[in-house]
């Protein structure tokens, strides 16, 4: 098979599986000799700032010396981007060959009953075995959604993270923040540290609950814990106190706030898998001093943070424009914070696209607070995109800025761009949407 034809198989292949959970996938595992248990793995669970957290802990575990696989989602432009090691995304070459050898324990498997794993739960072996292969210290692997039924959890990690909790996904995960909370806290496992960021909402209790009831230690992330010391034209500096070192002259790149803390839960979780992981750390030729914030340690921690860079997360691609992914409520809501402190004074103009199955109503309340010079809707490619009719509709509800709209992403982007002068473009409301532009070469 091209590699073309391998992705056109994967993307054929229905997202999800006629059976939940992970029985059929720990056969086909235990076929292939469990590659997701060849080293430490680090398994991230949460609403929003998943992919984010999960490259600044791949990034500062990089700067120590290690050699990390990466599994996130979902991708922007191309497949291969859910699969990185140290930052460099697999080629169509690897690709191509390690999907071939995973199909052949798939057809393995399907002769002895088991059935041919769904779209996601394809990809994940695929990223293990090449992890496995490629000799990593860490495997890092993303939730897709959720986290109790999610494939990734037949990962025994050495830690889980769950990062902030919200509402999203909710025909699948449930209608409350507490239902949603239970499923995220399904990834806890028995004895395995904790890092959570703390929000102080009603999933505090029930992510707690679950870690003492398989007495796992559980350590909170606040935000009150790290302190913005100055704005600067390319970086966010800012002071962090773990509970155990006090980090100063961090820095992250002038992306967004909530990034903030993302890198916080990336800096606890580094800390704990320095006392937890020694083996992995030794096997890649490190050994830290267990005698405080040496100079390396904080080197590292620091280099690691600020060379982090994640796609389409309040990012730059061009003067005065800006992509960030924001697709649910609470997300919206950490882009309108940042657009708020950020960018007070500037000129803004919206550029603005959302999946239909979205509480896209509440996300454009929230949106229309900021006083956009204009609003331009349009609609990405696919079929889970709303209707332009009806954001309309619900943005004319709110807000008595001007709006066009754009039944063609394209058209739509050059109209934005063509007015960004002393103004500033914000393209957001879905991953779809930045994938999309990315795809435009923006």
């Amino acid at each position: 098979m091209t590699y073309q034809e391998c992705v056109d198989y994967i993307m054929s292949v229905p997202l999800f599986g006629k059976k939940l959970g992970t029985d059929n996938l720990n056969q086909i595992l235990e076929l292939m000799g469990h590659p997701e248990q060849c080293c430490s793995v680090v398994h991230v669970a949460g609403t929003n700032g998943k992919g984010s957290t999960c490259s600044f802990l791949a990034s500062i575990l990089t700067e120590a010396g290690c050699r990390v696989g990466l599994f996130t989602s979902p991708h922007l432009v191309k497949i291969n981007e859910r699969i990185r090691i140290n930052g460099e995304v697999i080629s169509d070459g690897e690709f191509m060959e390690i999907f071939q050898e995973v199909m052949g324990y798939i057809e393995t498997a399907k002769r002895q009953g088991i059935p041919h794993p769904s779209f996601f739960e394809l990809l994940f072996l695929m990223s293990a075995l090449y992890f496995k292969k490629q000799g990593v210290n860490f495997m890092i692997f993303e939730t897709g959604m959720g986290g109790r039924l999610d494939a990734t959890n037949v990962v025994q990690p050495a830690l889980c993270i769950i990062t902030s909790v919200g509402l999203d996904h909710m025909q699948y995960l449930g209608n409350t923040v507490e239902e949603i909370a239970r499923e995220k806290a399904g990834i806890i496992k028995p004895g395995v540290p904790v890092v959570f960021f703390d929000r102080r909402g009603p999933e505090t209790k029930i992510i707690t609950d679950f870690c003492k009831n398989m007495e796992a230690d559980y350590h909170a992330v606040r935000d009150f814990q790290y302190k913005i010391l100055k704005i600067k034209k390319k970086t966010i500096d800012f002071s962090f106190n773990s509970g155990y070192y006090e980090y100063s002259g961090l820095q992250i790149r002038r992306t967004a706030l909530y990034q903030l803390d993302n890198a916080a839960l990336a800096v606890k979780a580094f800390e704990i898998l320095l006392n937890s992981c020694r083996d992995c750390f030794g096997q890649a030729g490190i050994d830290f001093a267990n005698n405080g914030l040496t100079d390396r340690y904080l080197d590292i921690v620091k280099a690691g943070l600020v060379n982090m860079v994640w796609p389409c997360r309040m990012e730059c691609v061009a003067n005065h424009i800006y992509i960030d992914g924001a697709h649910n409520e609470e997300a919206i809501e950490a882009f309108c914070k940042t657009l708020e402190v950020l960018f007070p004074e500037e000129q803004k103009i919206l550029l603005f696209a959302v999946s239909k199955d979205k509480d896209y109503e509440a996300m454009i309340k929230r949106l229309c607070m900021i006083p956009f010079q204009e609003i331009i809707i349009v609609r990405y490619d696919g079929d889970r995109s709303a209707g332009t009719a009806d954001v309309e509709e619900a943005f004319r509800h709110f807000s008595g800025s001007k709006i066009t709209t754009f039944d063609d992403i394209e058209a739509g982007f050059a109209y934005g761009k063509s007015h960004v002068d002393e103004q500033y473009l914000f393209c957001v409301g879905s991953l779809y949407l930045a994938g999309n532009l990315l795809g435009l070469g923006v």
